[in-house]
């Protein structure tokens, strides 16, 4: 899967946990918290090696899913909410 692909699976999986993680996945969706902190992992795994130019925001994204997956353990939505918000807000779709 090319970068670009990578990065629009990482939104999307960012988008759905800053609304639904760590407990408010709909009942009717395949999506679940497991599912989407695997999405978000296997993502960020895959895309971290191949950030060239938005290197120095490789630090950053790693601390604010350490910080999200955290607090999301401890079922502190809106400090993990805000973690997420904060990944998603450096346009993430963009970075290269």
């Amino acid at each position: 899967m090319s970068l670009i692909e990578r990065l629009r699976d990482f939104a999307g999986a960012l988008a759905v946990a800053s609304t639904d993680a760590p407990d408010d996945y709909p009942a009717w969706s395949y999506n679940t918290y497991e599912n989407n902190m695997a999405d978000l992992r296997a993502c960020w795994a895959d895309i971290r090696p191949k950030l060239k130019k938005d290197a120095d925001k490789v630090e950053f994204i790693d601390r604010m899913l350490r910080e999200a997956f955290d607090a999301f353990e401890r079922k502190d939505k809106e400090r993990g909410s805000k973690a997420i918000f904060a990944i998603y807000n450096l346009g993430v779709k963009g970075l290269r």
